[in-house]
């Protein structure tokens, strides 16, 4: 593990505000900064052998009028969001065309346009999270909401306003069945991802909370695994009874017990932890390794930040095996993981940010469903359920055409016999063809060895109408030619 510190005025010697690499990227690094600067800045970043790292700046995107808190890729790398304290979120995409710019040419290398801008929220918004398809965006804002956005569409989906502080923090579900926000009101609430009602709180007690208190920081970010089987929350607290100071700790849940306590506490000596990131390379376990946290099959590595230090877990457990130390001179402010687990960036206010790399396989060897022949259900894909809902879709327009073709319109006859009340009088030999009266309305006998509505029975009813019934003589008209 090498730690770096590149002497780079990343954002105007401004805080810069929040990192996030591009999960599609592997051999050069795509890499979004935003800052206090109003920019948000799309760097490329080459991994060498001896484990530098060489960064080369591609894009400015200038297009905010206030700070850029934070900036978050969607899973296909196509689209970059961020948000700033003006309240709107926008929707970056890259250009590929050559047709030039009308703005003149402005010396990036790469060419990025806005797609969407998303208004909706009030006031500073903290957080951003896309769902696993990358069709919705979640955001969390100091209006004390939490949105819920249709990103193709531009619209908002729905508005989940349960909460009773700021939401500072948001997350969503790699199976696709679970949003999370984390608030001022020390409340981390569940949702399903369409965002109508809370499914879960998780919290002790509703107490009072002063403004310059630590939960008010604008970084108090939570994730949940890459399998989807774990929720890490940060700024927890432990309240023993033989302690006689509040212990600061990270909380880790599983999500099949959420309502219950948490399957692992992290305690931290000094600081709060603000923000978790977790690596999504899942590794194999430690042969002759300590008892996991919980029952998996291979580990999960996780980043917890505190305001200067940097400490790394991972789910065999419960003690971390590495620690960096004040390695800024002020607060972080964000993480980031790349998509090989080979590099971690920590963002600070101090205007910098921290490059951590590691050696190959210096984490872990990596885990492989078909070497270890694990059920493919253990471990969830995320791109599993977007083709599962494509192909749900696609059955269920299937079903609906054939429903159609199958649907005809009946026929006058077989509509009276169906479910007209009785108007005539059926004769007995009409009864024997396969009609009866039934409380005065008039039906089909369903009989196996004939169909419900024989050709012969419609015939013969239809002739008792035309008798009973007589047709009304057409009326004489007059054509002008």
């Amino acid at each position: 593990m090498k730690c770096t510190i590149p002497e780079i005025s990343w954002h105007n010697r401004e805080p810069v505000l929040s990192v996030d690499v591009n999960p599609v990227s592997t051999e050069i690094y795509r890499l979004a900064t935003s800052g206090g600067d109003s920019h948000v800045l799309i760097w490329l970043m080459t991994l060498a052998e001896n484990g530098s790292l060489k960064q080369e700046l591609v894009t400015d995107l200038n297009r905010h009028q206030k700070a850029v808190n934070v900036v978050r890729w969607s899973p296909s790398g196509q689209y970059l969001a961020s948000a700033d304290d003006d309240a709107n979120i926008i929707i970056w995409q890259q250009k590929t065309d050559n047709i030039p710019s009308l703005e003149g040419d402005t010396g990036d290398k790469e060419t990025w346009i806005v797609h969407k801008i998303l208004r909706g929220h009030k006031e500073d918004i903290y957080d951003l999270c896309w769902s696993v398809d990358g069709l919705k965006l979640l955001s969390g804002s100091i209006d004390n909401t939490a949105i819920l956005w249709n990103v193709m569409k531009g619209k908002i989906d729905h508005i989940l306003s349960d909460h009773k502080g700021f939401v500072q923090g948001v997350a969503w579900d790699t199976k696709d069945q679970l949003i999370a926000t984390i608030s001022t009101d020390r409340i981390c609430r569940l949702f399903p991802t369409n965002g109508k009602y809370v499914k879960a709180r998780i919290h002790k007690g509703r107490l009072p909370v002063s403004s310059d208190h630590f939960l008010y920081k604008k970084d108090v970010k939570l994730q949940f695994s890459p399998d989807g089987s774990l929720l890490v929350i940060p700024s927890g607290h432990i309240e023993a009874e033989d302690c006689k100071e509040v212990v600061n700790a990270t909380l880790v849940f599983t999500l099949d017990n959420f309502n219950e306590s948490p399957a692992a506490i992290l305690p931290l000596k000094h600081h709060c932890s603000t923000v978790i990131r977790f690596c999504p390379i899942l590794f194999k376990l430690h042969e002759n390794g300590p008892e996991p946290i919980v029952n998996l099959p291979y580990r999960m590595i996780f980043a917890v930040s505190t305001d200067h230090d940097v400490i790394l877990y991972d789910t065999q457990q419960s003690v971390p095996f590495a620690r960096l130390q004040e390695i800024h001179y002020t607060r972080l402010t964000d993480l980031t993981w790349s998509n090989d687990g080979r590099l971690l960036i920590a963002s600070s206010t101090d205007g910098f940010c921290a490059l951590i790399t590691f050696d190959l396989d210096e984490l872990g060897v990596p885990f492989s469903k078909e070497e270890d022949g694990v059920n493919d259900n253990v471990v969830d894909v995320s791109r599993c359920e977007v083709s599962q809902r494509e192909e749900n879709e696609e059955s269920d327009k299937a079903a609906t055409s054939d429903k159609r073709k199958e649907k005809k319109r009946q026929s006058l006859i077989e509509q009276w016999t169906q479910s007209t009340s009785k108007r005539v009088k059926i004769d007995m030999e009409s009864k024997k063809r396969g009609v009866k009266e039934v409380e005065g309305v008039t039906e089909i006998i369903d009989d196996e060895s004939e169909k419900k509505c024989s050709v012969p029975a419609a015939n013969k009813i239809r002739k008792d109408i035309n008798i009973l019934i007589p047709r009304r003589a057409p009326s004489s008209c007059n054509i002008n030619y």
